[in-house]
């Protein structure tokens, strides 16, 4: 229940006096949440679960809350979820952003800001990967915004890409970047040649396929993604089975690099014109 107002003399109900232990227990029940969410003055005092498998926010707003309220926030889905500063200032000494099964408290200092205290957690151990988001490959392109930054690489898993029109392969860029940034490397395994290619929009990551093509799988690492010191790069590997005969399997490794120092913050993954038919994608950051 929310945060109640008493006067002098008032006998409090049953009802009142299960909020006031609900709210010495940080909120008691959850208030269960499976979209992202805008929270309300009435959350005041109570606690909020989110459950999905894609990522999430959780959106504070200005002029709801006083000073010493609080909101308890779990995630329960595999999807990370953000705290997110609408009009409202949220500060942290920890990220604001929870994979599965983490928790914080947002503690509010006044009406207009708050304190988000993030709860230890499960900490992955060294190697581990954790699923950040599950997104379907639709439309013209895909982007991954708001990247957490609390891993060491990332690396995303693209299943059974499948493009709207013929002979289209999958191409990704940093942080929107469709200018002259980038330098490709890729092997061909048809040819045993290494190829070089300068400065186009995004990176190559898939051999050209065919709409018809039923299966694939494509796997990108980015190591290093959120340092702000050097140029970033990125490693892939790939096999599609590029027409319907059963057993025509295309396989390639690509490579590349993006000349700018700035931390990876987004990801656009694309096909070299239309749209998508089909195709998963999975993010996961690797600690």
């Amino acid at each position: 229940m929310a945060k109640q107002s008493f006067t002098t003399g008032q006998v409090l109900t049953a009802a009142q006096m299960t909020s006031l232990q609900q709210t010495a227990m940080l909120g008691g029940a959850a208030s269960a949440k499976t979209a992202s969410y805008t929270l309300v003055a009435a959350d005041a005092g109570t606690a909020i679960s989110m459950s999905n498998a894609s990522a999430t926010t959780i959106t504070v707003n200005t002029a709801l809350f006083a000073a010493g309220d609080t909101v308890q926030i779990t995630n329960l889905g595999a999807g990370v979820c953000t705290i997110t500063a609408g009009t409202a200032t949220v500060n942290s000494s920890a990220s604001l952003a929870l994979a599965q099964y983490e928790s914080g408290t947002l503690d509010f200092t006044s009406t207009s800001a708050a304190i988000f205290i993030k709860g230890a957690g499960a900490a992955a151990s060294s190697g581990g990967m954790t699923l950040i988001s599950t997104t379907t490959l639709t439309g013209a392109s895909v982007v991954l915004s708001s990247i957490p930054q609390d891993y060491k690489n990332l690396t995303f898993i693209v299943r059974n890409f499948r493009p709207a029109d013929d002979n289209k392969h999958l191409r990704m860029r940093f942080n929107g970047n469709s200018g002259s940034s980038t330098t490709k490397y890729f092997a061909n395994a048809a040819t045993e040649q290494l190829n070089q290619v300068f400065d186009e929009d995004g990176f190559y990551i898939c051999r050209p396929t065919t709409n018809t093509a039923t299966k694939s799988l494509i796997q990108v690492t980015i190591p290093d993604y959120t340092n702000a010191t050097t140029w970033k790069a990125y490693f892939g590997l790939s096999w599609v089975n590029n027409v319907s005969t059963t057993n025509n399997f295309d396989f390639i490794s690509t490579q590349g690099i993006y000349k700018e120092v700035d931390a990876i913050t987004s990801l656009t993954i694309f096909p070299t014109s239309g749209n998508f038919t089909s195709g998963t994608l999975l993010l996961y950051g690797v600690s």
